[in-house]
């Protein structure tokens, strides 16, 4: 004896499919309408144009070092970075230029941003390589506040501390300021 389907077997599949077809449109649409966007960084990968003026007290801890520069400093950075992971943190490398004299150095490490809203916090972790006044090459700490205007503008201020070492023994506190150009290059 053969059975014959029930009206109701059909019916089952059918809308089974429609279920599985319909969710398949509407979750994925649910999923981006409900993702939280406010800091320029939350949804894509930004290249950075840093530029900004800064104040420097340099003293040498080796007295040996005799001809080394001693006292206060103006400077200029000019750089770029780059954001990594998935909450706006940057790698960044700029070059200084100091007003004191013809002499250069490259400050780059890794930042790390606290925030979502407009104002954030930051910390740098990184090298400050200062090769034609020493050379001095060392750790540079620094901590700072940044303020987002919009997705392309940035500008953000703060407080650092380096030692180098090589021609002898050296310490530097900085403060520093600057402007952000954000240019988002895709998604994460």
């Amino acid at each position: 004896m053969a059975r014959e389907p029930s009206p109701s077997s059909g019916t089952a599949p059918r809308l089974i499919r429609r279920l599985i077809s319909t969710c398949a449109v509407l979750l994925p649409a649910a999923a981006g309408a409900a993702e939280y966007v406010d800091a320029p960084y939350a949804d894509r990968r930004a290249f950075s144009l840093i530029l900004g003026p800064g104040a420097s007290y340099t003293e040498s801890i080796d007295r040996s070092a005799s001809d080394a520069e001693k006292g206060g400093d103006a400077h200029l950075d000019l750089g770029g970075s780059r954001t990594v992971g998935y909450d706006g943190d940057e790698v960044f490398v700029v070059i200084r230029g100091s007003l004191r004299g013809p002499d250069l150095s490259v400050a780059g490490g890794f930042r790390n941003v606290y925030g979502d809203g407009s104002w954030q916090t930051f910390y740098d972790l990184g090298l400050l390589i200062r090769p034609f006044s020493g050379p001095w090459l060392g750790p540079r700490v620094a901590l700072g506040v940044r303020h987002t205007f919009s997705e392309r503008l940035a500008v953000f201020g703060g407080l650092g501390l380096a030692l180098g070492f090589g021609a002898g023994l050296r310490g530097d506190a900085e403060a520093f300021t600057g402007v952000q150009w954000i240019f988002p290059v895709g998604s994460k």
